[in-house]
C-alpha cells in the first residue's frame, strides 16, 4: 500500500468516529438534561482542558521513538472516556468525564496530521487529497448516524457509538507508522517566539471561535424550527461534509498563490456571511443552505495553517507546531465561543448568538487588514 493510501484509510477512519461525537453530541448532552448553558459550559471545559493536552502530547510525540504508540494511546484512553458518559448519571460526572476527554482527545488530530504530513512528505503528495478522504467519511457518518437518531430517544448511542469507531480509528493508525519521525529537543513554548506564526494564529482565532460556537448550538438551533427533523439535521452534516470537497482538491495550489494569510481571510469573510444566514433564518431550507459555505471554514483555514505550519517550523517540532495550531483552532477558541457563546445564547437566544458570530467574524477582518491585504497583493504581482 503506498502511502497516499495509507494516509487516506487512516483519515476515513478517523473523521467516521468525528463525525458522530462532533455533530450530534451536544443532542447527546440534551438528552442527559442539560440546558443552553450546560452545554456551552460542558464544552467549554472540554476546550480548557485541551490546551495543555495538546502541548504535553504534542511535545511527547515530538520525543518519542515511535509516535505512532502516543497517537493509539490517546484513541485508546478517549473511547474509554466515551464510554464512561454513557454510564453516567449525574451533572458532576458529565462535566467531569467531558473536560477529561478534551484533554485526551484533541491531541489526536494534529499527532495524526503531523504522522500524515510526513508519509506524504516522502512522495511529494499533496495534503488536500488525503484530506478530502476524511471529509467523505465525515459525510457519509453523519448522515448515517443522522437517519439513525430520527426516532426519538436514541440521543444516548451518540457517545457509544463514537466511542467504538474511534476503535477503528485506532485500528487504522498503525497505517501511518511513526516510527522513523525526525529526534529531536523539541520545546513547543518556543514556538511562541514566532511573531510571523503568532500574527497568523491571532487572526485565526476569533472566526475559529465562532466555529466553536456553531458545533456547540447549531444542531440545537436547527431542532427548534419548523419541520426540522434527526433526519434532515443528517443531510445538514452532509451537505456541510461536501461543501469541503472544492477546497480540498484546490486547497494546495490557493495555499500556493495567496499563502495562509489569504485563505483565512476569504475563510472569515465566508463564515460571517454564513452566521447571518443561521442567525436570521425561520426555515429549516435555509439552514440547509448556509451549510454550503462550510467547505470555506474550518477546512479552509485548518489546511491552509497545517501546510503553513509544515513549511515554517522545525522538522523536529512538527507535532508540537500542529498541536499549537489546534490549540488556537479548538482550544482556545472553542473556550471562547462556547463560553461566551453560552451567555449569549441565554442573554439573546441560540440565533442571537449567531448574528454576534457574524459581527466578530467581520470585525476580525477589519482588524487584521494589513495582514490579509498584503497576501492578495503579493498574488495579484505573481499574476501580472
Amino acid at each position: 500500500m503506498g502511502e497516499r493510501m495509507r494516509v487516506k484509510a487512516y483519515m476515513a477512519a478517523y473523521y467516521l468516529a468525528h463525525a458522530v461525537y462532533q455533530s450530534y453530541m451536544s443532542l447527546f448532552y440534551r438528552g442527559r438534561g442539560l440546558d443552553a448553558a450546560q452545554i456551552g459550559a460542558v464544552y467549554a471545559l472540554a476546550a480548557a482542558a485541551s490546551v495543555p493536552g495538546q502541548l504535553l502530547f504534542g511535545a511527547a510525540a515530538d520525543r518519542a521513538r515511535r509516535p505512532g504508540r502516543v497517537l493509539r494511546a490517546l484513541l485508546l484512553v478517549s473511547a474509554a472516556l466515551l464510554l464512561l458518559q454513557t454510564l453516567s448519571r449525574d451533572v458532576f460526572g458529565l462535566f467531569m468525564l467531558a473536560t477529561l476527554f478534551g484533554f485526551f482527545y484533541t491531541g489526536v488530530q494534529p499527532i495524526g496530521d503531523a504522522l500524515a504530513l510526513e508519509r506524504l512528505s516522502r512522495e511529494g503528495k499533496p495534503f488536500g487529497p488525503a484530506r478530502l478522504m476524511g471529509a467523505l467519511a465525515f459525510a457519509a457518518s453523519a448522515l448515517a448516524f443522522g437517519f439513525f437518531l430520527d426516532a426519538s430517544g436514541r440521543e444516548g448511542w451518540v457517545a457509544l457509538t463514537a466511542s467504538a469507531l474511534m476503535l477503528v480509528a485506532l485500528l487504522a493508525s498503525f497505517l501511518l507508522g511513526g516510527d522513523k519521525a525526525p529526534r529531536g529537543d523539541a520545546h513547543p513554548l518556543r514556538l511562541l517566539k514566532n511573531r510571523a506564526l503568532m500574527r497568523m494564529l491571532a487572526f485565526i482565532l476569533p472566526a475559529q471561535a465562532t466555529m466553536g460556537y456553531f458545533y456547540a448550538f447549531f444542531p440545537t438551533r436547527f431542532m427548534e424550527l419548523p419541520g426540522a427533523t434527526g433526519a434532515l439535521l443528517g443531510w445538514a452534516n452532509l451537505i456541510a461534509a461536501l461543501a469541503e470537497i472544492p477546497f480540498l482538491l484546490v486547497g494546495d495550489r490557493l495555499f500556493k498563490r495567496l499563502d495562509a494569510a489569504g485563505v483565512a481571510a476569504i475563510s472569515t469573510l465566508a463564515l460571517g456571511a454564513r452566521w447571518l444566514l443561521v442567525a436570521l433564518g425561520q426555515s429549516a431550507a435555509l439552514l440547509l443552505l448556509s451549510q454550503l459555505l462550510h467547505g470555506l471554514g474550518y477546512i479552509a483555514i485548518s489546511v491552509s495553517m497545517a501546510l503553513y505550519i509544515r513549511r515554517e517550523v522545525a522538522p523536529e517540532a512538527q507535532a508540537s507546531g500542529q498541536a499549537l495550531l489546534n490549540v488556537f483552532c479548538y482550544g482556545l477558541a472553542r473556550v471562547l465561543g462556547n463560553a461566551l457563546g453560552a451567555l449569549a445564547a441565554r442573554a439573546f437566544g441560540e440565533a442571537g448568538g449567531f448574528f454576534a458570530c457574524a459581527c466578530v467574524c467581520f470585525a476580525s477582518l477589519l482588524l487584521f487588514f494589513p495582514l490579509w491585504k498584503g497576501a492578495f497583493c503579493n498574488s495579484r504581482r505573481d499574476m501580472l
